[in-house]
């Protein structure tokens, strides 16, 4: 999956740099058979010092693995708030194809808008009360602004998998009921990038994970306007709307 924004707030990095382990996975068979099993382990980030942390908000998903008929047009499956200038959550996760809904549930303005070569929008200046909703037809990861609020940013990753799931703040996360078989799993975090692994889940079994994300590369920083310019002034804006 490719990560896609012109003008990011973050940082990525490289994906050759990525560390990957598996543990306790049986030799990949290649073939599926019946029942199902569960996924289950941590996802961690390596620092350039060399330290490992837990992963909090890292989503996880089964490429390809789609049980479901494709989401009806306009039907809202997840939702991104905007509450006290904080897009909430931060990490949301979605199958392609699914409309997102974005409700201002603050008492000023807002203007969400992205300019993901993916799924760029801009849904304009919308007040308290007010919710804009937008469908993402293709999988990947789209960065999430603010036009007037710049500390404000989320991230949607749009997978083509209806088994995905989130880290905790441990970086553990379990997906269950995945039929027997051979999977690819693949795993994004905002700091440390994607990285892909393989697991072989057995009749009623656990395939653990355990999955390094190199994020010696990550720096924080800042993002244009929807217009491609810095912000006005001032920076503190907090009565401009």
């Amino acid at each position: 999956m490719e990560t896609l924004d012109r003008r990011p707030r973050f940082a990525h990095t490289v994906r050759g740099a990525l560390v990957l382990s598996l543990l306790a996975a049986a030799p990949a068979r290649g073939q599926h058979g019946t029942g199902t099993g569960t996924v289950r382990g941590s996802v961690r980030v390596v620092d350039a010092r060399g330290a490992v942390a837990p992963a909090g908000d890292a989503v996880v998903w089964i490429e390809g693995l789609l049980r479901r008929a494709a989401p009806a047009g306009g039907q809202v499956l997840a939702e991104v708030a905007q509450r006290k200038k904080t897009f909430v959550p931060h990490v949301q996760v979605l199958r392609v194809g699914s409309t997102v809904a974005f409700p201002n549930l603050d008492r000023l303005y807002h203007n969400v808008f992205s300019l993901s070569e993916i799924a760029p929008f801009d849904l304009g200046l919308y007040r308290n009360g007010a919710s804009r909703s937008l469908a993402f037809p293709r999988p990947g990861v789209v960065r999430v602004y603010c036009n007037i609020h710049p500390s404000m940013s989320a991230f949607l990753v749009v997978v083509n998998s209806d088994v995905f799931g989130k880290t905790g703040a441990d970086g553990r996360v379990e997906l269950r009921e995945v039929p027997v078989g051979t999977w690819p799993v693949s795993a994004w975090h905002e700091k440390g990038g994607e990285a892909k692994v393989r697991v072989d889940v057995e009749p009623g079994g656990t395939a653990e994970l355990d999955i390094r994300l190199d994020a010696a590369g990550w720096r924080p920083l800042p993002h244009k306007n929807k217009y491609g310019k810095d912000y006005p002034p001032p920076d503190d804006d907090e009565n401009r709307y």
